[in-house]
């Protein structure tokens, strides 16, 4: 079988042998009932019973779950259980310096926002050998620990032996991410000292992310995540469209679907662009794409459709973030040969000047080829900016909102979408922007995901009934 076909096909558990995909399937059924495998010697991690969290029930017993079961749809109405007690959380993730990333961002938020509502919470994390150990530009409690070799691999040899250390300081562990090496070490202290853990896969399930570094991904499940993704208590999908592609993937355990939170700034208090952003880039009506700068991201479809349209002069296409030298440089090449008109590279925004963009913006652009819960998208709907986007972005809800078009994410879609998008009316455009804004501001208000997040938590760490964000097939 060839890699990328192990790699979607996830495949099914069997009872009394080894699973095809045993990373996936251990843990609980499509039911939602959990039964313990023959030949895997773990305690039962579900339970109905209010005695004792869904981790700590005596070998083998097989009691059943009832997970409420929701509708799709109704998804974003649910108010969540009230939570008992604080938490003592520990989130393991990989790089605490990216900051150009959405994955970061969110971490960084959702980790603030649970201090502020009385958890104790510890990030770590790693780091490039230059970088602090305790990285100033956080405000809560955090370790970066030295990677060695591939980045992408997060391998810190530093990790294991402080984790080790630790006796029971913490309640339930989120592990941030997919592909880290540095999660095989936080998953063994959680085994042995009997704790929960749950992942939150940020789209790294989605089939166009699995084709990314495939044999890379295939080796890693088949040594130190086969572990992880074995024993996991549960998923945390950020959309629908993430739940879906995980139980398509395979995935038998509780998934509950939580998005990332945003805050609405005051945009009454914004300064004036004029000496902040550049003047000559102040006169034209403006397409935005702010972000990382990878190929997932589908700028060159972006660039190429741009060139196709040829736009009107009052018009440009500013593109906002940082990537790699190499392909930076390869797509202001693409388009100069394109031909493209009035394209602007302004490379990482950050503060006020990323907010002026959102606000300056007439409307904002993600062509991306697959992502997990674009925050960028939220972030320019919180500054009544509205979108053009691909289907593949995820959230098929803001274009049902009226706050965004949703093209097929081709060059071709791209080109309908931007010359959809470029002949509305500038009022029709306001109407969209503010129907994005109402959108962040009543789904994704911080108060309603931590609620949800704290819900799970104790349900994981106390037991009784699974909250209703918790969902099964």
């Amino acid at each position: 079988m060839g890699t990328s076909g192990v790699l979607v096909d996830f495949g099914t558990y069997t009872i009394g042998g080894p699973p095809a995909f045993p990373c996936l399937s251990s843990r609980a059924t499509a039911t939602g009932g959990c039964r313990r495998a023959a030949t895997i010697g773990r305690r039962n991690p579900r339970s109905a019973h209010a005695s004792a969290p869904p981790w700590r029930h005596a070998r083998g017993r097989r009691p059943t779950a009832k997970m409420a079961k929701v509708e799709p749809t109704k998804i974003l109405s649910i108010m969540p259980d009230s939570i008992s007690h604080p938490q003592r959380l520990l989130f393991v993730s990989g790089c605490l310096f990216t900051e150009a990333s959405g994955p970061y961002q969110s971490l960084k938020q959702t980790a603030e926002h649970l201090v502020q509502r009385g958890h104790e919470v510890t990030v770590m994390g790693t780091r490039h050998s230059d970088d602090p150990a305790y990285p100033s530009h956080w405000s809560v409690n955090t370790h970066a620990f030295r990677r060695v070799g591939p980045p992408s691999l997060h391998f810190a040899p530093s990790f294991r032996p402080w984790i080790e250390r630790q006796t029971l300081p913490w309640d339930i562990i989120s592990i941030q991410g997919v592909w880290f090496h540095v999660s095989e070490a936080a998953v063994d202290w959680c085994l042995r000292h009997d704790r929960p853990y749950m992942i939150t896969v940020h789209g790294n399930f989605n089939p166009q992310a699995l084709r990314i570094s495939a044999w890379k991904k295939w080796l890693a499940r088949k040594t130190f995540m086969r572990k992880v993704l074995q024993h996991v208590n549960c998923y945390q999908a950020l959309t629908m469209t993430e739940y879906e592609t995980l139980r398509t993937a395979g995935v038998r355990q509780p998934i509950c679907v939580i998005g990332n939170g945003i805050q609405c700034p005051d945009l009454d208090a914004l300064p004036e662009p004029k000496g902040y952003l550049q003047s000559e880039l102040l006169h034209r009506r403006t397409c935005l794409y702010l972000g990382r700068l990878s190929p997932i991201k589908g700028i060159e479809r972006l660039l190429d459709a741009w060139a196709c349209v040829a736009p009107t002069d009052d018009w440009q296409l500013v593109i906002a973030g940082s990537g790699d030298d190499d392909y930076v440089a390869g797509l202001q090449n693409r388009a100069y040969v394109n031909g493209c008109r009035n394209v602007r590279f302004v490379g990482f925004v950050t503060g006020v000047v990323k907010s002026l963009w959102l606000r300056q913006a007439d409307f904002f652009v993600l062509s991306s080829l697959s992502e997990a819960f674009p925050m960028a998208v939220l972030e320019a709907f919180a500054h009544r900016t509205p979108a053009l986007l691909t289907n593949t972005c995820g959230l098929p809800e803001v274009a049902r909102a009226g706050a965004a078009i949703e093209v097929p994410s081709s060059e071709a879609g791209l080109q309908d979408g931007l010359v959809r998008i470029m002949s509305l009316p500038s009022a029709e455009i306001s109407a969209m922007g503010q129907a994005g804004y109402e959108l962040v501001s009543t789904h994704y208000a911080w108060d309603a995901i931590c609620d949800q997040l704290e819900s799970v938590y104790a349900w994981l760490h106390e037991g009784g009934e699974p909250p209703k964000v918790v969902l099964t097939n």
